[in-house]
């Protein structure tokens, strides 16, 4: 088999960083790439133009020719999808946190601190814990572990920690670093504010972001004058976002949210105006954000226990983390120039193009070599 004859389906969804692998394949000439994308998934604003756009009812001739298949969101229909891909065809599950964050069981208990748990109740916010009930009753826990298992490579930030890898059995699938989350272009090389005090509480409405108990933190150590507070809102849940922007500019001086969605650069230009970028979440989360973050040159400063913690210790990025009680008022202080151009060439280094095209390059020579194959027969 040679690369120009490779043919890859992928089953996917709309979304910026789909978007982006897809334009980054059609500068490549060595395989063929099809795209069905979920139906409901189309992002606002104008639609996008799928090379090889598949049909619904085009995908199982497709995969019944398919070379290898990239499931982008081991969920919703792809776990119909993922039982109908022939036997002998390899699977690459290109993974997102909202994949297993919320089945597995191991993961979502985890995931909420006490006020954000208690605004939740309050929201009637109960989707995790239906999840769970149907985790536990419904079987979907099971039902994604089973899908795992047709799973022969996975493409994820964290490779073999990554904290679902446990799911699966001997022998585990070949790792390769994260398809998503691409850097700036090298064009765009503004930095961030140096104003001190321009803070960034998040990167979404999610709740599990845990602004609230964020929020309180920062109340309780009384913040200087200077400092401002924002909060990026427009992805997520309206209900929980609209109930941040109520608690944030009663309880924080000088708050101010972000409701639109804005394209990729004015987004840039708008996360530029602030130089700290805190992240009260256990679970990986906005990590297309934060790359941009680093890229801009802003301080970021995470949870010890979340699960990224380690992979920036282990990359070597300039970093802080919260502490146990309390808070740290040298946080609302910039990075210096140093620390900000350091943590931009990591940045390109493990998240920029020529790291995504060689990512691309290693699972395409791994199928022509026969290295990628089925895991489990």
């Amino acid at each position: 088999m040679s690369g120009a004859d490779l043919r890859i389906v992928h089953l996917a969804f709309d979304h910026a960083s789909v978007r982006a692998l897809h334009s980054l394949l059609q500068q490549d000439g060595r395989a063929s790439h099809w795209w069905w994308i979920e139906p409901h998934s189309t992002l606002q604003g104008k639609a996008f133009e799928w090379n090889n756009a598949l049909r619904t009812d085009e995908v199982p001739n497709t995969l019944a020719q398919a070379d290898a298949v990239v499931i982008h969101r081991l969920k919703g229909a792809n776990l119909d999808w993922v039982q109908r891909i022939p036997d002998n065809v390899p699977v690459v599950w290109a993974s997102w946190g909202d994949d297993y964050y919320r089945v597995l069981g191991s993961l979502n208990r985890s995931l909420f601190l006490p006020w954000t748990a208690t605004l939740n109740a309050v929201l009637g916010k109960m989707s995790i814990t239906v999840q769970r009930m149907g985790s536990a009753f419904g079987g979907a826990e099971k039902r994604f572990v089973q899908a795992c298992q047709r799973v022969d490579a996975v493409s994820t930030l964290m490779e073999e920690n990554a904290p679902f890898f446990g799911v699966f059995s001997e022998p585990k699938p070949h790792t390769y670093r994260s398809f998503y989350n691409p850097t700036p272009p090298e064009s765009d090389v503004q930095w961030c504010t140096d104003v001190p005090g321009r803070v960034l509480l998040g990167t979404n409405a999610s709740n599990t972001s845990n602004h609230l108990d964020l929020i309180l933190r920062l109340r309780s150590a009384t913040p200087p004058d200077h400092v401002r507070f924002s909060a990026g809102l427009s992805y997520g849940s309206t209900r929980y976002a609209k109930a941040i922007d109520f608690l944030g500019s009663r309880l924080l001086s000088h708050w101010e949210s972000q409701f639109e969605h804005l394209p990729r650069q004015a987004y840039g230009d708008w996360l530029c105006t602030h130089n700290v970028l805190v992240m009260n979440n256990v679970r990986t989360q906005g990590t297309g954000v934060l790359v941009m973050a680093l890229w801009h040159g802003m301080k970021i400063v995470v949870r010890p226990d979340a699960h990224i913690t380690p992979f920036f210790q282990a990359h070597g990025f300039v970093f802080d983390c919260l502490p146990a009680h309390g808070w740290n008022n040298d946080f609302y202080s910039p990075l210096n120039a140093q620390e900000r151009a350091h943590n931009r060439v990591l940045a390109a280094r493990v998240f920029g193009q020529k790291q995504r095209i060689r990512t691309v390059d290693a699972m395409l020579e791994d199928l022509i070599s026969g290295r990628l194959t089925r895991r489990l027969t």
